[in-house]
């Protein structure tokens, strides 16, 4: 008898030890789409403001939509924020005017190109958040996606427009 209630223990041991690992793989596998809260939006902002090249280089990631323009390789994406930093460009008195899940027709925010929209099929996922800024200059747009050192990740940039 006492066999039979080693056998059934380590039985009960391993059904269990199976179920908690189910459970456990299917949990990391879910995840909900990313959406930055307002404060990683300001710290971004105060980041590019700061002139912290390096970082926001690290932040960003090729390809990459600037304006209409997409930058493939990762060499221009960081000479595009390196000439930023270097003219002294600021993003003014910044207020999220709106932040949210890019739509179907997104990409003509940024050019109404067929590049714009192959970029935005290709690229883009259901993590990318489309974040308007309303500052001095006028509307600034960025396309952010799920953290990098504490930061979300950059993949576009669009502004001032009036």
């Amino acid at each position: 008898m006492r066999k039979r209630s080693v056998a059934t223990r380590f039985l009960a041991a391993c059904i269990l030890a199976i179920g908690l690992a189910s459970l456990l793989s299917l949990g990391s596998c879910a995840s909900a789409p990313y959406m930055p809260s307002e404060k990683k939006v300001d710290k971004l902002v105060a980041l590019i403001n700061s002139g912290g090249v390096g970082a926001v280089k690290r932040l960003s990631q090729a390809p990459f939509i600037l304006d209409g323009e997409i930058l493939l390789r990762q060499a221009d994406v960081d000479a595009a924020w390196s000439n930023l930093a270097a003219a002294g460009f600021k993003i003014g008195a910044p207020a999220i005017a709106s932040m949210g899940r890019i739509g179907q027709d997104g990409y003509s925010l940024f050019a109404d190109t067929m590049d714009a929209r192959v970029f935005f099929k290709k690229y883009l996922d259901k993590d990318s958040v489309l974040v308007a800024l309303d500052a001095t200059e006028g509307r600034f747009y960025l396309i952010l996606d799920r953290e990098v050192s504490g930061y979300p990740r950059i993949q576009g940039f669009k502004g001032p427009q009036r």
